[in-house]
């Protein structure tokens, strides 16, 4: 068996380690006590403005992200088809689902078997990004 020895780095993103049902994903997260230090590899980039979210929030997940204790998540307003989406409602719901184009003011979210689990209006979210990486801790 070989070990092979990657170089990395660690990030700090400004960390939301409660989201109640009243309030919305800020535009820009801003935190100066909170930090979640992240770990990427020498050839990955971090977008700017990605943070992590503790997955103690109210979600409506089609695509099982909910078993991750935390989120990191890079705010996009474009996606590939097939992409993890994490979307937000100006009625404070959060939903997490594989994007995929409706029209140019819709988008479907979908499950991990491809089926249509719901439809959301451009017009209606508050934010978009995309679901970059679950990471587990040990929950005690």
């Amino acid at each position: 068996m070989n070990i092979s020895i990657e170089p990395s780095r660690i990030v700090k993103l400004p960390y939301i380690n409660s989201l109640k049902e009243d309030q919305l994903i800020k535009p820009k997260v801003i935190t100066q006590n909170h930090f979640y230090s992240y770990t990427i590899k020498a050839n990955e980039t971090v977008y700017p403005k990605t943070f992590a979210l503790s997955s103690n929030v109210p979600i409506i997940d089609y695509i099982g992200i909910h078993c991750f204790s935390v989120w990191i998540i890079e705010p996009r307003r474009m996606f590939l088809e097939g992409d993890h989406v994490i979307a937000q409602t100006k009625n404070r719901r959060l939903y997490a689902g594989k994007g995929k184009l409706l029209t140019s003011h819709s988008l479907i979210l979908r499950n991990n078997d491809d089926v249509n689990c719901g439809v959301l209006d451009f017009a209606d979210l508050h934010f978009i990004g995309r679901f970059a990486r679950g990471i587990s801790m040990n929950r005690q």
